[in-house]
């Protein structure tokens, strides 16, 4: 999800985020409604409730106030109390997996300041309030130890993009192996019936009994660059990626504010008080409140989980159908928690929260579909196979898209209508993405040689240059596809 900071801070009602993708993807209908929910600016809607209230004293907390980085830290924090106690009437907990992006200097750690001057005031009427607080993510060993103790934490992970790159890595120690292992089974254990097995080391210390319903909800900061040269295919088609929100704070740092708040108010204090109470005493009894919804709240879902079905099954890239795969979930768990935070005691999803959950979805995924796509994540210099289905997912682009969508490249419409693309077009669209611009041979010779293959490979042909000025009149060098199903094939594969 990218939040852009530009001017204006006026209530809005909340506008459609999702505008569908070039591929043809059919918008989700309900997505198109205009929902009156109160907003702080167009680009977000914040919810009402406590996770609305939580995120303005973040924001009103921070020396450098940003909406996302609010919203992050108020998601996390609600869902790190609420994660085991309540459920979606589908029976999953609320626990959630957040990657928090932002450049240096923007103030992304006004999220775990946040959080933690929350606690701190709370703490003093509910001191086992801060059983919700998590520790760092060391150990797989380490981490459900803890768990097995207080089974319902937020843990604020600063730095998160290098432990992201450690644990996806294929050179990953057993330690980091087994963390993100364990990672990968908790996030679906926080419902009522779930368990984690014990673990069994030859160190007595670390040993653990069966954990029931453990809820571990993880705030992940980070700068956008480290994050994106972690990612590649195995983190999501672990599962690992696709678990978590993306949450990316876009658009120039604010100005120093030179009074931030120091601490909540006694209304929000007493609030977050009284939810902390009632989910420890729900906890104490492995009890949960399950949260219904009404009936236009479930019809939208249904809607929505048929169109993210949709999706998943007119795509063959693995890539694109993982992304997409726990969308309905996610907006699911997100709904519920801002109904839990409108109405703790008799908490009720309606399509005001389905509405707000899903459009939040759906923006977070797309721009991970766009990087994807664009080759623009990963260490991919070198990979020459990577490099060959980057120039025919251009190819196939250019063959498969009107040439309106073309025309800003080389190339003329004739050109196009008879499927022959060139060099220069390869070229442009390809020299900046990282599978080619961080190639140690540079991104031309990167270029070249995947032409080469692709030519040897009978997958494409050149156009002898006479025929192209005797058709086109132009010089260019150029090439056309001789096995176009392999292209669109590749293509499908994604990246």
């Amino acid at each position: 999800m990218i939040f852009s900071e530009q001017a204006g801070t006026e209530n809005r009602a909340c506008r459609p985020i999702h505008q569908g993708r070039d591929s043809g993807a059919i918008t989700p209908p309900h997505l198109n409604a205009i929902i009156p929910l109160p907003t702080i600016k167009e680009e977000i809607a914040i919810p009402p409730g406590l996770v609305g209230d939580v995120w303005r004293f973040i924001y009103e907390a921070a020396p450098h106030p940003n909406h996302a980085i609010a919203m992050a830290g108020a998601i996390a924090f609600i869902a790190g109390i609420c994660g085991k106690s309540y459920n979606t009437y589908t029976n999953a907990g609320l626990n959630q997996y957040i990657l928090l992006l932002a450049s240096t200097g923007m103030g992304k750690e006004a999220a775990a300041s946040g959080i933690a001057k929350m606690f701190n005031a709370v703490t003093k009427t509910v001191p086992a309030a801060g059983d919700f607080k998590g520790p760092a993510l060391v150990s797989s060993a380490g981490l459900l130890k803890w768990l097995d103790k207080k089974p319902s934490i937020v843990s604020v992970i600063g730095e998160f993009g290098y432990k992201l790159k450690a644990i996806s890595s294929p050179k990953a120690n057993p330690n980091d192996e087994m963390l993100k292992a364990t990672l990968l089974d908790l996030y679906g254990k926080s419902g009522a019936g779930s368990v984690v097995d014990p673990m069994a080391y030859s160190d007595r210390d670390k040993q653990t009994d069966v954990i029931q319903a453990p809820s571990l909800t993880l705030l992940g900061e980070s700068v956008p660059g480290v994050v994106y040269e972690a990612l590649n295919d195995s983190v999501v088609l672990s599962g690992l990626l696709p678990r978590f929100m993306l949450i990316e704070a876009k658009g120039s740092r604010a100005p120093l504010q030179e009074a931030p708040a120091m601490a909540p108010n006694p209304m929000l204090t007493q609030a977050l008080a009284d939810l902390c109470a009632t989910a420890l005493a729900l906890n104490r009894g492995h009890n949960v409140h399950v949260v219904q919804a009404d009936a236009d709240a479930k019809a939208k879902f249904r809607e929505f989980g048929q169109w993210v079905t949709d999706q998943i099954n007119a795509n063959t890239s693995e890539i694109y159908r993982e992304l997409w795969n726990r969308a309905h979930l996610k907006a699911l768990k997100l709904a519920t928690l801002c109904a839990v935070g409108i109405n703790p005691n008799d908490p009720v999803v309606t399509i005001n929260e389905t509405m707000w959950a899903t459009n939040i979805i759906v923006s977070q995924v797309m721009p991970l579909l766009t990087r994807f796509e664009a080759g623009d994540v990963g260490q991919l210099a070198g990979s020459q196979s990577r490099q060959e289905r980057e120039i025919m997912r251009v190819i196939a682009e250019y063959c498969t898209k009107p040439w309106e969508a073309c025309a800003k490249y080389h190339g003329t419409k004739p050109m196009h209508d008879a499927l022959v693309i060139t060099k220069a077009h390869i070229q442009q669209r390809l020299y900046a993405t990282a599978s080619f611009k961080d190639d140690k041979q540079g991104p031309k010779a990167a270029v070249e040689r995947g032409l080469k293959s692709l030519c040897e490979a009978d997958i494409i042909r050149e156009i002898p240059r006479a025929q192209m000025i005797e058709r086109f009149g132009k010089q260019a060098l150029a090439f056309s596809p001789s096995d176009p199903q392999a292209i669109l094939n590749a293509a499908g594969a994604g990246a």
